[in-house]
């Protein structure tokens, strides 16, 4: 399911039916009249057949594919995909890994993932709530999103910092703020960059090539 948000502007470069097509399939598919699996195989002479891994209950396959709808909005007729939007959205804020173990390790880069699509499909109020719990109770000093599961079935990692938490966290902050003001963006150290990878001329040292060796 992660791949879906990537899938959908890939194909719509090509055709953006082509786009919507396997889209409309896995809304179909995890959200429909079938017993809800968020994984399918499909085996010849069988059709398709639900996966038990991941879990019914698992929280970042609904996160993945609101983040599919934002991709799908901007297409001609995505709004076709609005009506999906609430049924993707959980319960908690912040919430737990499996919904089956309620109990459970919470998944803070679900929330982070969501609440980066909320914002780009103009749920605004819902995506702010997500933000502030977020930043208020899991983000470090030092910008890192904790309690993040990677895999609760298998006990891998269930009270971390998955990378895609904080760079959605991250990504959501900046779409909320709007990007900095041109005054406050400092060089990267050594790289005659700024931080955010524009070129910018070299900070005069005072030292010559003689000086430094």
């Amino acid at each position: 399911m992660d791949g879906v948000p990537g899938m959908v502007p890939l194909l719509a470069a090509a055709d953006p039916e082509a786009a919507r097509s396997p889209l409309r399939r896995h809304l179909e598919l995890c959200l429909g009249e079938r017993p809800f699996h968020w994984s399918w195989r499909y085996a010849p002479g069988a059709g398709r057949l639900a996966d038990t891994d991941p879990p019914p209950g698992w929280s970042r396959d609904p996160a993945w594919l609101l983040l599919a709808l934002t991709e799908a909005a901007c297409l001609p007729g995505g709004d076709e995909f609005a009506g999906h939007v609430a049924s993707l959205v959980p319960e908690h804020l912040v919430p737990p890994a499996d919904t089956a173990r309620p109990d459970g390790p919470r998944d803070t880069s679900a929330a982070a993932v969501t609440a980066s699509a909320l914002l780009l499909l103009g749920h605004r109020d819902r995506a702010v709530a997500v933000l502030e719990e977020l930043v208020g109770g899991q983000l470090t000093a030092d910008g890192r999103l904790l309690d993040g599961c990677y895999d609760l079935a298998a006990g891998t990692a269930v009270r971390h910092e998955p990378i895609w938490g904080t760079f959605f966290l991250a990504y959501a902050l900046a779409e909320l703020v709007g990007p900095p003001a041109a005054e406050t963006v400092q060089p990267a150290v050594g790289t005659g960059q700024t931080a955010t990878g524009t070129s910018r001329p070299a900070v005069d040292t005072g030292q010559t090539a003689a000086d430094t060796g």
